[in-house]
């Protein structure tokens, strides 16, 4: 994913959801991760989802971390308010560079990622991805269970996640280990899967996280960007490590471009890239303002359907447009909304 910068020459607030079944070691992960934010300087926060009333997980983090908590339920239901709520007074009061979000482990992803990307509309913030810690003979005690509610909302963790760590790996033997890893692959081809003991990976985790490296590039200016879109190089499918070798690059299995436009587009034009959306893009929405209207517009998108509705908002709010989808082209979703910002009427 591409960071954005907006014409202030500020880098939109980067989230992370960090999921998994109960017991698979999400806060582990969580505080090597907010260990290695503090190393390389990024200002973080953290948002809780428990579904009791007590955030026992809160009370091992560090107490220099602002932190938000949702108690009592789950991010992706009855709470969806909350959560919005929440990341903004996080992102209003501490301007941090990252939040990572711990999902309580029966959340559903995509209706979570959903439910985050629904805060963008009010606040610059961009959602990164999913990560998703895997109990290894959790896992495959289900599988030879076969199916069940549990199975079913471990599949949807692992479908949804742009990274796979596979924890707890020592409690099971290596043909074991296989066989898991065999069952990630099919249900999710496209994440990276990597091992993880009690945190910690072999390769550096934060070269792991999908679009972690922007966070840290020197901000560019808009010409720059619109000068990258274009660049052949950024459509190469490989990363180089200083060596001169080939890494394959992290593709999101469902990924969650946000876009917030740099100038007015005519109405007609972007009705028609709506409807020119891959099947692969089932969810849009946004706010939007246009070069043939006094009204700016909310709009949503899905089931290939659009809708419009004329919005007079009471405080300042982006133009921003999200896109929600399996394995489409971001470079290219994001080079045909820049160019729609170059058809002026």
């Amino acid at each position: 994913m591409c960071a954005t910068v907006n014409d202030n020459g500020e880098r939109p607030v980067q989230v992370y959801v960090l999921s998994g079944y109960l017991g698979s070691g999400k806060t582990t992960v969580l505080q090597k991760l907010l260990e290695g934010s503090k190393a390389k300087g990024w200002k973080t926060a953290v948002l809780m989802n428990e579904a009791g009333d007590v955030n026992l997980d809160g009370e091992l983090l560090a107490k220099d971390v602002p932190m938000a908590e949702l108690l009592g339920c789950c991010i992706c239901c009855s709470v969806k308010n909350d959560l919005g709520v929440s990341l903004l007074q996080l992102v209003q009061e501490h301007r941090p560079d990252v939040i990572w979000i711990e999902s309580t482990g029966v959340a559903q992803p995509l209706e979570m990622m959903d439910a985050v990307t629904e805060v963008s509309m009010y606040a610059r913030l961009e959602l990164r991805g999913l990560i998703t810690v895997v109990d290894a003979r959790h896992l495959l005690d289900r599988l030879r269970l076969g199916a069940g509610k549990t199975l079913r909302l471990m599949r949807e963790q692992i479908r949804g996640a742009a990274l796979l760590l596979l924890s707890k790996t020592d409690l099971v033997g290596p043909g074991e280990a296989e066989e898991v890893r065999a069952q990630l692959r099919e249900w999710n081809s496209s994440a990276a899967i990597v091992d993880s003991v009690k945190g910690e990976t072999e390769e550096d985790l934060f070269s792991l996280l999908p679009g972690a490296a922007d966070a840290t590039v020197p901000l560019r200016t808009k010409e720059e960007q619109r000068d990258d879109y274009h660049d052949p190089a950024h459509h190469d499918h490989a990363h180089h490590d200083q060596h001169g070798h080939s890494k394959p690059r992290l593709h999101d299995h469902v990924h969650v471009l946000t876009h917030y436009p740099a100038a007015r587009f005519p109405s007609e034009d972007f009705e028609r890239f709506l409807r020119e959306l891959p099947a692969s893009v089932y969810r849009a929405k946004g706010i939007v303002t246009f070069t043939d209207t006094a009204t700016r517009y909310l709009f949503q998108f899905a089931y290939r359907e659009s809708d419009f509705m004329p919005i007079t908002p009471q405080k300042p709010v982006p133009d921003v447009i999200v896109l929600i989808g399996e394995d489409f082209s971001e470079p290219d979703m994001r080079e045909r909304l820049v160019s729609l910002e170059s058809r002026r009427q």
